[in-house]
């Protein structure tokens, strides 16, 4: 069935209801839908025993019971089976010694990139804290972390051409914290 088939379709016309709407539909319709009394429907009744139709609804077609029998006693002949002794990487196959090193599976201390960086966000930590208990304090010799309101001051001020060292002063900053920012031009607000 080509496209010759669907051309038939294609040129046939399209055949639209007769009657018109709102009007009853042909009494030979409406005999036929006619509502059956209520006592002409049979209700099943449940039933509390097993019987013959229950228990063979309940087993496989595809296999009798003569036949599922024999194959339980041929797997039982054949006995356990033996796996292929294949390499496994199955959390069961035993790990050969050279291939566990003595020793702790993860990277000493030094060379655990992990521990460097939660290190090093610890002493960081430890200094910005120190910095806040003192500010204000005499002896400070200023801020060197900076947040982002103060990074802004800074930029205005080196485009409006303040010196480093002015704009460091300024801001009650360490001195050279303005040059870690980079040369002026580097970073502009948007």
């Amino acid at each position: 069935m080509g496209a010759s088939a669907s051309k038939a379709a294609q040129n046939s016309a399209r055949k639209f209801p007769t009657r018109p709407p709102g009007s009853a539909p042909p009494s030979s319709a409406t005999r036929s839908a006619a509502p059956r009394a209520p006592n002409s429907r049979s209700s099943p009744q449940a039933s509390y025993t097993k019987d013959d139709a229950i228990r063979a609804d309940s087993t496989d077609p595809s296999r009798p019971e003569a036949m599922s029998a024999a194959f339980a006693d041929r797997l039982r002949e054949m006995g356990v089976a033996q796996p292929n002794p294949i390499f496994s990487h199955s959390p069961r196959a035993p790990t050969p010694p050279s291939a566990s090193p003595a020793g702790s599976k993860f990277p000493n201390a030094p060379r655990n990139n992990t521990l460097v960086v939660l290190d090093s966000r610890r002493r960081l930590q430890a200094q910005a804290d120190e910095e806040l208990n003192n500010m204000g304090k005499p002896d400070s010799k200023g801020r060197e972390f900076l947040d982002m309101s103060t990074i802004q001051k800074i930029i205005s001020l080196r485009q409006k051409g303040e010196e480093a060292a002015a704009i460091e002063a300024r801001l009650s900053l360490k001195p050279g914290v303005v040059a870690r920012l980079g040369p002026p031009g580097i970073l502009a607000p948007a």
